[in-house]
């Protein structure tokens, strides 16, 4: 998912001056086509989260569009406190990008796990999350997200994570997405765990079981 988010913020920062990209000294081998595109709108801000969600705030205040971008538990909950009093609070138009959702960092501990960031999110004012199902919904909600007005938590898995959807869906900030129809049951997924719903649906189908 990192790639198709990066491909498509480079499309839209195109058409779109405003858009900043902001890291925390990683994304190699990621983020340096953005970077070699706007080198004036890359900013690696070091392993230095709430500087960097300060500086995010400060740009959206003078009319940027600012993305700060890092592994999930780093965007998250080492800067919460940054991220309610600088971003929601003044309800800017930042948007915090968190790479690694749920256990796809699992092989470096817990550290860079992530299960409690969407329930820590929620709790902020002005706050929307989306939590993109596979590459080809990254991109659209990319897009999605420049249109947004507002802080916006962008949850997305690592790389290559699977892609479900056949053809590119109608997808909108706030509307689910039924990926098949089925009458006997329904499996609710989020994020990067689509692929794994997707399945298990077309388990349950093979015994009979009809699931939305």
């Amino acid at each position: 998912m990192r790639n198709s988010f990066v491909g498509a913020l480079r499309n839209a920062a195109r058409e779109d001056e405003r858009i900043m990209l902001l890291a925390g000294d990683l994304g190699f081998s990621v983020l340096e086509g953005f970077r070699a595109d706007f080198p004036g709108r890359f900013f690696n801000m070091g392993i230095s989260e709430a500087n960097m969600v300060g500086a995010a705030s400060g740009m959206a205040l003078c009319g940027k569009k600012p993305y700060v971008y890092s592994i999930v538990p780093f965007a998250t909950m080492r800067c919460y406190e940054q991220i309610r009093n600088d971003i929601c609070y003044q309800n800017v138009d930042a948007k915090v990008v968190g790479i690694g959702g749920g256990l796809s960092y699992g092989n470096l501990g817990p550290t860079h796990h992530s299960r409690e960031d969407i329930a820590i999110m929620r709790a902020l004012p002005n706050m929307a999350i989306v939590c993109p199902g596979d590459p080809i919904e990254t991109e659209l909600m990319v897009k999605e997200s420049v249109k947004w007005s507002g802080p916006l938590y962008i949850r997305l898995g690592k790389g290559h994570d699977p892609i479900v959807h056949a053809k590119k869906p109608d997808i909108a900030i706030g509307r689910a997405l039924e990926v098949r129809k089925g009458n006997d049951a329904a499996i609710i997924s989020t994020g990067n765990m689509l692929a794994n719903a997707v399945a298990a649906a077309g388990m349950l189908e093979s015994h009979g079981i009809s699931t939305r």
